[in-house]
């Protein structure tokens, strides 16, 4: 569980170096790298049966997932 942790923050420190760069291009890929960090750390919160963090994952990913297919229809 402990590699699959480091991954989600990996993904999320890389998508956060992405966003801010500001390159206008790239950050559709940011978008893409949270939204599978925020799954990974949701399926993490389901594991250990927190359930607060799953909600707040849920919550976020869904409003990514807007925020990507916003981006994408702009672009």
């Amino acid at each position: 569980m402990n590699k699959i942790k480091w991954l989600a923050a990996s993904l999320n420190i890389t998508a956060s170096i992405i966003q801010a760069t500001a390159i206008v291009t790239l950050q559709w890929i940011a978008w893409i790298f949270l939204i599978l960090s925020v799954t990974i750390w949701g399926y993490v919160a389901y594991k250990e049966k927190d359930f607060a963090r799953l909600t707040q994952q849920t919550v976020f990913i869904i409003i990514a997932s807007v925020a990507l297919y916003n981006w994408l229809k702009h672009v």
